[in-house]
């Protein structure tokens, strides 16, 4: 009849006999994340390739007529070469200004190149240049863009750039937009997690209203304001709890009033066995162990009756400032442990308690002491104050004990420890646990009078 767990007590995850916690899930925020910045990285690509795109259109047509400028100036100075070849516009170079070099050739009309300007290539860029006036062309494995106007003679002025240069003007374009556009973007991925984070907090705030729930705190789920995509989740919830607490109910009444309905047939079958006894008026073994065995059925009755009448109550226990020494006088722990001798170290006079749930969990544990301590021994109970303002309630035997491994079931419902020879129902600590629930106190249980025994230790919060 001893344990720390209890089967009405919330359980944190990753307590002993809990399941593992799910934490292998996919992350909401996270998929959120990365959809946002997905799409925002790909419209930014689609929007910057567009710009280039743009770019490189625009300014192909102004380098296009600068060309179709400089071929007619080429054939207006006359063809000499050192006049011709000062025509020059900008030419590109990346880490300096814009400059964009053109490059031209006079070509006669069987191909040969009669002229040509600084760097130029040999070979003519349209050797057949008949009817056509703009081109790009592959010249000495380059390319070339080329802009061909006709001169008297068959000769042809073909004024180029090359296509690598153009190239090169657009890369710095895409490199300097580029540059901003990335930290545009690590300002929109902060922004966007902070904003996840904020819009996603009603989630972790419904969480905690359901964390807090227990089985004795059935009631509806009531999140401040949740956005509408919570609504349904919260009704399925509460409809759950509604029906849980329903099976609850139905089962507390069930015990409640089996045990009430069992009180009267029980003392009625005890009746007759006494009177048996006295007409008889012999000592009979048999009548003697069906007596006892009235006796521990009545008191297992007992026991569900007082745990059905503490099993309901969710609110705390209202409390009040009790005098443990007149509380203890009260129980007359003489008649309870007449073989034993029961001492009191009340280093703490008062606590604050529900009287009559604190003489029940006493009773309990002194019951409990002196059923499975010595005959002959000791009881101490002791109270004292806490380091952090509470206080500390004590009752130790120095017993037999119960030895450690068992010690963490000592609590639970019908449990008893074998080979103790003594008789009992398993439910005694089981009411002194959920009555330290009640009061919002800690049970467990350690070794008793000098390293031997058993001690139930009851720690109650500040007051």
């Amino acid at each position: 009849m001893r344990s720390l767990r209890w089967p009405w007590t919330r359980r944190r995850p990753g307590g002993p006999g809990d399941a593992p916690p799910a934490r292998g899930g996919w992350s909401l925020r996270r998929r959120l994340l990365l959809a946002v910045m997905g799409t925002s990285i790909g419209l930014w690509l689609t929007s910057l390739a567009i710009v280039v795109g743009v770019a490189w259109f625009a300014t192909s047509e102004v380098f296009d007529d600068a060309l179709e400028e400089g071929s007619r100036l080429v054939l207006r100075i006359g063809l000499p070469g050192e006049a011709a070849d000062g025509i020059r516009g900008p030419r590109t170079e990346r880490g300096d200004t814009l400059k964009l070099r053109m490059y031209y050739q006079l070509v006669a009309s069987d191909g040969r190149v009669l002229l040509r300007g600084e760097d130029t290539p040999h070979t003519a860029f349209l050797p057949d240049a008949r009817g056509k006036t703009m081109a790009t062309v592959r010249v000495e494995d380059e390319f070339w863009r080329v802009h061909v106007r006709p001169g008297p003679g068959g000769v042809t002025a073909q004024v180029a750039q090359p296509m690598e240069e153009r190239l090169e003007l657009l890369e710095d374009m895409a490199e300097n937009l580029a540059w901003p556009a990335l930290g545009l973007l690590a300002m929109l991925g902060l922004l966007s997690w902070l904003l996840i984070r904020r819009l996603l907090r009603p989630l972790e705030e419904t969480a905690m209203l359901i964390d807090a729930k227990s089985p004795h705190d059935l009631t509806p789920v009531r999140a401040p304001n949740p956005p509408r995509e919570l609504l349904p989740i919260l009704d399925a919830l509460n409809a759950l709890l509604a029906r849980l607490s329903t099976a609850l109910d139905s089962e507390r009444r069930f015990t409640a009033d089996a045990a009430h309905e069992l009180r009267t047939p029980l003392a009625a079958l005890r009746m007759r066995v006494q009177l048996i006894e006295r007409e008889l008026r012999l000592p009979d073994a048999h009548l003697r162990q069906l007596r006892a065995d009235l006796d521990r059925c009545t008191a297992l009755v007992e026991s569900l009756l007082a745990l059905a009448r503490l099993e309901p109550r969710a609110e705390p226990a209202a409390l009040e400032s009790v005098d443990l020494e007149a509380l203890l006088d009260g129980l007359q722990l003489e008649a309870m442990a007449p073989d034993m001798r029961i001492e009191r170290a009340l280093a703490a006079p008062r606590l604050r308690a529900a009287p009559a749930l604190l003489a029940s969990a006493l009773r309990n544990l002194i019951d409990n002491a002196a059923r499975y301590g010595r005959a002959g021994g000791r009881i101490r109970i002791e109270s004292s104050r806490l380091p952090q303002g509470g206080t500390r309630l004590a009752v130790r035997d120095d017993g037999a004990g119960v030895p450690p491994e068992q010690r963490a079931r000592l609590g639970e419902r019908f449990f008893r420890v074998l080979g103790t020879g003594q008789a009992g129902n398993g439910l005694g600590l089981s009411i002194v646990a959920r009555i330290a629930a009640l009061h919002g106190a800690s049970l467990r249980f350690e070794d008793g009078l000098e390293g031997r025994g058993l001690g139930a230790v009851l720690d109650f919060p500040p007051d």
